[in-house]
């Protein structure tokens, strides 16, 4: 999503849009993304900074970490970003193309445009769960046959626990006797 800075006048200005997430490169391990991206961003000029604060919201599609099953994950997150000119004197003491300023990353602009594509992969990324589930109560697979126990007990024969304490039980009471 790339923004004109002459388009940008004295006002904040909000801008919604959507963009799909191959124009994003979305892209994560074992995850689908098909829907696309819904973004809400705030820019603000100051001079020749703009900073630009907005949301993204999208829906992606995953497997459930405990039984294995294909699930879809609401995806929301924030960001925020200050875009300087690459002539300013950001750009001459830090001599990269982005760095941290305090809690503000900083990112440069040329050509006197700005590219929110990185902020807004960077947040739906950032926004998928590290063990998505189908449900908050998912039984998992049964770990002999299998079988998803979300649909049912399995024919399996559950083995008696073992503690894994008790060897540790008979050595106090010998000591102690």
């Amino acid at each position: 999503m790339k923004v004109a800075i002459a388009n940008l006048g004295d006002h904040p200005v909000v801008v919604e849009a959507s963009e799909s997430p191959r124009e994003l490169d979305l892209r994560a391990e074992g995850v689908e993304f098909n829907a696309p991206v819904a973004v809400t961003v705030k820019i603000t000029r100051m001079q020749e900074d703009v900073l630009a604060q907005g949301e993204a919201h999208t829906v992606a599609r995953c497997q459930c970490a405990r039984c294995l099953e294909a699930v879809e994950v609401e995806l929301s997150g924030r960001f925020e970003a200050l875009y300087v000119a690459d002539t300013g004197a950001y750009a001459t003491r830090a001599g990269r193309r982005d760095f941290e300023w305090a809690d503000q990353r900083v990112n440069f602009y040329t050509e006197g445009t700005i590219d929110l594509d990185e902020e807004i992969r960077q947040c739906i990324v950032l926004a998928l769960p590290m063990k998505p589930l189908c449900r908050p109560d998912c039984a998992g697979l049964c770990p002999s046959c299998g079988k998803n126990l979300n649909n049912g007990p399995c024919g399996c024969k559950s083995e008696p626990r073992q503690d894994v304490w008790d060897q540790l039980r008979k050595v106090i009471k010998t000591d102690e006797e």
